[in-house]
């Protein structure tokens, strides 16, 4: 059957004047045409009609034909132009332009448009990666004296993306993607207004600004007449970072002293009412109102629109706390301007995460309350220590970590100390790293064959830049109560895109445990173990699904092994879960709680 048959414009057209037999109609009709030598084309038009054109049946002289476009029928290639395009080309060449070889100077058709085979090709790198589509344009090559007369000339540019799917390789048994089809036209669901507020605010508290209410003194100025040595342009770099905080906290300033003046504005209204016990509620508000413009200098409108944008900030402040508001960034203006999501669940989902927004805060910025010293609101932090010695829930303030494992009956409790490297068991492999491997070359990467340096200026490998040889910034995950039996888990508060590496597996390098939940790594030859049962991070904590959103993954970084956690792509507000592979259940008597329908290890439990 010929390849046009099962094209999405041809699929497309059936769905939408419902007839099914389109099709079969096609593909008929293809067959009975006798072999050709030259490309055949469908050509697709559209007519427009009376009424009674339609009931008859009969084409009048009123009717008028619009080509759409064309489709390649023999190898299925996408010609589609534009109407004023197809104008084009049933009109003669204008003389300006240049005709193509083996155009003659006549006007062009589809199989006179030369077509660029060639696709742009991708860099490949280690681990999964953002999809790309793949591009194959149809081009025509024109030359002109000028650029008015290249604009006149005819430029079919019309571009057919294919998506580039690259198979997943892991060392554990995962369900593989399914190859999506070329002709799927699956829509992608996009994140909403307040999706990007709130991750806004998730990736402020993760950053590394600093946030201070003292004032850094105005350093000197530069001169660039010279040029710029590497310490004079180390020094901007820091003069940069130095008043980018102070914008960044004068802003948060701001935002607070404007939402406190609403409540104060609330309350001066009030006071007025029992002062003058006859005045309406409107005429105390017009009175505070008046009070407000003597002071501030403004008219009555420009206060009334100003408040309004205020009140959006003391509405966020009051749902998410002021951790919400303070690291809510510059996009929170637009929407308390004109309203965004107000109405539409914004302060509901303020309202859950405000708990978990004031764990992030305290442990990660200890000094972020004194921006509150303004309003006399400041207070000692709730929460410290580390980040993920918190265990975030839905309904009220975090339980520290080692209190979730009281069940465990433990002669010392649960005691976890949070690290960010491995440790070599010094009495299993004394000084040797066993993740070294023998034959790899430290200074390049095994993918990418770039140089690898944790140097930031030196380093040009950038397979997984977020952990190895870039800036490094806190993952924006916490650990929460699951309320599944499963206790703890890791929720990613942001979205990690599909190939984003989410942290390494860290813990106790060392060799030889057996009945205890290890990371094996290395090869047959020079095996070794990670043991995350007293040190680590929160990669212990992730959860087995028997259909992840994310994957173990070997890397080599300078010559050593490491063990990452890559994203599949993980949404943000869900739970990040790996598959823990077969032979690890194997040695289990329990049931899987991942809840998925595929799950493979739900046991039926016999009856006692």
């Amino acid at each position: 059957m010929h390849p046009i048959v099962h094209h999405p414009v041809v699929k497309r057209l059936s769905e939408l004047f419902d007839d099914t037999d389109v099709t079969t109609r096609l593909a008929s009709t293809l067959t009975s045409l006798s072999p050709h030598s030259e490309e055949l084309c469908l050509r697709i038009d559209a007519v427009i009609c009376t009424s009674d054109s339609i009931r008859s049946n009969v084409s009048t002289a009123n009717d008028k034909s619009l080509s759409l476009g064309w489709l390649s029928v023999d190898n299925n290639r996408a010609l589609t132009i534009t109407p004023k395009q197809v104008a084009s080309l049933e009109s003669p060449v204008p003389s300006s332009c240049n005709p193509q070889p083996g155009h003659a100077g006549g006007p062009e058709t589809p199989q006179s448009i030369p077509v660029d085979k060639s696709s742009p090709r991708h860099k490949a790198v280690g681990g999964l990666r953002p999809k790309k589509p793949s591009i194959s344009a149809v081009t025509e090559d024109i030359d002109s004296d000028n650029d008015a007369d290249a604009e006149s000339c005819l430029r079919p540019a019309n571009v057919r993306i294919e998506p580039s799917i690259r198979q997943l390789q892991s060392d554990t048994r995962f369900p593989q993607r399914k190859r999506r089809a070329n002709d799927s036209a699956t829509p992608t669901l996009q994140p909403s207004s307040i999706d990007k507020l709130i991750s806004g605010i998730w990736r402020q508290v993760h950053s590394p600004v600093t946030l201070s209410v003292t004032f850094p003194d105005r350093s000197p100025e530069f001169s660039l007449r010279t040029g710029v040595s590497q310490e004079v342009f180390r020094a901007i770099n820091g003069l940069c970072k130095k008043y980018y905080d102070q914008n960044r906290s004068s802003r948060a300033l701001e935002m607070v002293v404007q939402a406190y003046w609403v409540e104060c504005y609330e309350a001066r209204i009030a006071s007025i009412r029992l002062e003058h016990p006859s005045f309406t509620n409107a005429e105390a508000r017009m009175t505070a109102l008046k009070e407000a413009c003597s002071t501030l200098g403004w008219q009555e409108k420009e206060l009334r629109n100003r408040m309004a944008i205020w009140r959006g900030y003391k509405e966020i402040k009051d749902s998410g706390g002021w951790a919400s508001l303070i690291f809510a960034g510059t996009g929170v203006y637009r929407f308390c301007k004109y309203r965004i999501g107000f109405d539409n669940g914004l302060t509901t989902r303020l309202r859950s995460i405000a708990s978990s927004l004031e764990v992030a805060a305290d442990t990660l910025h200890p000094g972020w309350r004194d921006i509150l010293r303004v309003v006399s609101q400041s207070g000692p932090c709730r929460y410290s220590g580390h980040p993920h010695e918190w265990v975030t829930v839905d309904t009220g303030p975090a339980w520290p970590l080692s209190t979730t494992y009281a069940h465990l009956l433990l002669p010392d409790g649960f005691n976890y100390r949070f690290m960010d490297d491995c440790v070599i068991d010094q009495n299993v492999f004394g000084t040797t790293d066993p993740r070294r491997i023998p034959g790899v070359d430290p200074e390049v990467c095994q993918i990418c064959k770039e140089k690898q340096s944790d140097d930031v200026i030196s380093n040009h490998c950038t397979c997984f830049l977020v952990l190895f040889g870039g800036i490094r910034y806190p993952p924006p995950i916490q650990l929460y109560s699951t309320g599944s039996g499963k206790n703890n888990g890791v929720i990613a508060r942001c979205e990690f895109e599909r190939g984003t590496a989410i942290a390494e597996f860290v813990g106790l390098i060392t060799n030889g445990i057996d009945g205890l939940d290890v990371m094996m790594g290395g090869t047959p030859e020079r095996p070794y173990q990670i043991f995350q049962g007293h040190t680590g991070n929160f990669t212990r904590f992730i959860n087995h699904s028997c259909q992840p959103n994310s994957q173990f993954q070997k890397f080599y970084w300078c010559g050593v092994e490491r063990i990452l956690v890559v994203s599949r792509g993980v949404p943000a507000g869900s739970e990040i879960t790996v598959d823990y592979s077969d032979s690890y259940w194997k040695k289990l008597k329990k049931n899987c709680l991942c809840g998925e329908p595929s799950c493979r290890f739900t046991r039926q439990v016999e009856p006692s």
